[in-house]
């Protein structure tokens, strides 16, 4: 697979939001089931101040990746940075939507590191982590 071509890519231009929702088993598949865990254990999460078991940051982290693999494809996957803030809990049951636009283009060896700013907010208009993420074009 061969790197997507800068000349395509375009300061300010918006990716396409992948939709995700979040449900208690992708969250029990990501850390196991366990007693006593606010990201399994609905009654525990309750005692612990959350409405729902949480899910783990890293797989809101995940739902950015593919939709930069998606953007840049391999040039993320070989060359792919990510730089998160986790603001706001994600909880089991949440819709959570992925959004980014093209911050910057630089060169960088033989290539352009494109880097993407993205926010991923819940259903209910909340921003739940920010950050920027790069990956290579030709």
């Amino acid at each position: 697979m061969k790197l997507k071509a800068a000349a395509s890519i375009k300061v300010g231009a918006e990716l396409p939001p992948q939709v995700k929702n979040i449900l208690q088993r992708q969250i029990d598949c990501y850390s196991g089931v366990r007693p006593k865990s606010i990201h399994t254990d609905a009654e525990w999460a309750k005692q612990k101040g959350f409405a729902a078991p949480l899910a783990q940051g890293l797989m809101s982290t995940a739902y950015v990746s593919q939709m930069m693999v998606d953007f840049l494809g391999m040039g993320f996957v070989k060359g792919g940075r990510i730089s998160a803030s986790f603001i706001k809990p994600v909880l089991a049951g949440d819709t959570l939507t992925m959004h980014g636009a093209v911050k910057s283009m630089e060169a960088e060896g033989d290539h352009t590191r494109v880097t993407v700013e993205f926010w991923c907010v819940s259903q209910e208009g909340v921003k739940t982590m920010v950050g920027t993420a790069s990956g290579l074009a030709a």
